[in-house]
């Protein structure tokens, strides 16, 4: 799943923007300047969705940011 193409246009992999998020990226801005997705403007051509990757990267940060929280919790014995 790490595996799968999030940026069509710069072939940039879930496990990239993850990878920039463990370096310290935390926005969309972030994770551009760093990956190079969502910065070429043809993932909408060239995404099998048909759509632009701006919402799928910001789906995984939302994502990871929530997993990150529930390490937190967890690791401080709080219920979320």
């Amino acid at each position: 799943m790490n595996n799968e193409i999030i940026c069509y246009c710069s072939n940039t992999t879930r496990a990239d923007i993850i990878k920039a998020l463990d370096n310290g990226a935390k926005t969309l801005k972030d994770i551009q300047s760093t990956t190079g997705a969502c910065t070429k403007g043809l993932c909408k051509e060239m995404n099998p969705k048909g759509l632009w990757c701006s919402k799928d990267i910001m789906q995984v940060i939302a994502d990871y940011n929530d997993i990150n929280k529930k390490k937190v919790y967890k690791k401080l014995n709080l219920t979320i």
